[in-house]
Formats: C-alpha cells, structure tokens, sequence
C-alpha cells in the first residue's frame, strides 16, 4: 500500500499539471509557504496562486510529471520533470513549438493531511539547455 503523503504528492503534482490555477488549493493549507529557487518564496494560498497562475500564462501546457518518492517522519521528497512547450518567439523562432524539460526535485511538509511547506529545486536555465539540445 502506497503512503497516503505520496498518493496526496501525486495529487498535487497532477494539480500543478492540470492547467487549472485553483487546482491546487484543496491540497495545501491556506497559509501554506511555497519556496521555488528560482521564484522565491511565495507566503499562503493567494501568492501561491499569483505565481502559479502567472507561470500558466507563460506555460499553459505545463506537466510536472513526479518520478521517485522518498518519505521521511515530517513529509516527501521526490523527483520529477517538468515540460511544457514554447509558444511564442521569446527563445528566437526556430524554437517555437518545442517542448522543453527540465528536471527538479521537491520536499513537501504535511501537517493535518495537508501540505504546508513545499521546497522547490532546479535550474532556470535547463529551459534554454533543454531546447539547444533538441536542436
């Protein structure tokens, strides 16, 4: 039997992929802390959304697809890839329409079932390295 704390992971992570800004509310507490290394540190659900939101505007296809699990007492770890396809001209014309990947790690803190912190790893720039690599 899985971990429920992973079952909920998958949940959100199919949250942040669904496209849908308000998907993942009933999956984090409302004053949950989001700290994405290259966003920064967003405090409770309305900011949450405010970054997630805007992320959807540039990335509307967004998928953050979950990989390996690691749990521990306090919460879950896990690895993932996110993708998402460049729909504009902002990395020049010969990379629209692509689709990227870049791959991350996160560390999610439950507390009464919901998440309450999540810790956000990766590189801004596989973005760019991603697409030079597809060519």
């Amino acid at each position: 039997m899985e971990d429920p704390r992973i079952t909920h992971a998958r949940k959100l992570f199919a949250a942040w992929s669904s496209g849908d800004a308000d998907a993942p509310a009933p999956l984090l507490s409302s004053d949950a802390v989001l700290y994405d290394i290259v966003g920064g540190t967003k405090h409770g659900w309305p900011e949450i959304r405010a970054f997630f939101a805007e992320g959807l505007v540039a990335w509307p296809d967004l998928v953050l697809e979950p990989e390996m699990f690691w749990t521990n007492d306090e919460g879950v770890a896990l690895s993932w890839t996110m993708s998402a396809t460049v729909p504009d001209d902002r990395f020049g014309e010969r990379h629209r329409g692509k689709r990227w990947r870049s791959e991350g790690m996160t560390y999610l803190v439950f507390r009464d079932g919901l998440v309450v912190h999540e810790v956000d790893y990766h590189h801004g720039g596989n973005v760019v390295r991603s697409l030079e690599e597809a060519g």
